[in-house]
């Protein structure tokens, strides 16, 4: 049984031997890994700092345009308003005009055109009695 004991101590540590030497290169493997990688943290540090810098310059840039773009909406809009209450009391002015100026101007224009016609009528009714007489002068 020693003999059994003394081939499975030694089975045992010949398997050890070889798992190491396989382990080994794995390990250093892992190694020279974990040092890339430690290389890439810190070079992606150095980076973080400066883009998210950038990133909150911009961040508060577009927050400064999207006020300013607001800002002027709202001032937009309110001369929209402007404009639309100008455009009402335009036509509230026109309408007001064509009942005190227009209207009675228009009637205005009727009566005399009427009194024209009439004068121009009396005009031809007084020319056609007198045509054949001939009233004395005043010389005379």
């Amino acid at each position: 049984m020693e003999t059994l004991m003394a081939i499975s101590v030694t089975v045992i540590a010949a398997i050890m031997v070889l798992a190491l030497i396989f382990l080994i290169p794995v390990l250093l493997q892992v190694r020279r890994t974990a040092k890339e990688a430690e290389k890439l943290i810190d070079s992606v540090r150095v980076q973080v700092v400066p883009i998210s810098r950038d990133i909150g310059l911009i961040s508060r840039d577009v927050q400064s345009i999207a006020q300013f773009l607001h800002r002027q909406a709202d001032w937009v809009e309110d001369g929209i308003e402007t404009v639309h209450d100008m455009a009402v009391r335009v036509k509230e002015f026109q309408i007001e005009i064509q009942r005190r100026i227009v209207k009675p101007l228009v009637m205005v224009t009727s009566v005399l055109g009427g009194f024209k016609q009439g004068i121009g009528t009396m005009a031809r009714i007084v020319s056609r009695r007198t045509a054949g007489k001939t009233f004395p002068s005043v010389r005379e």
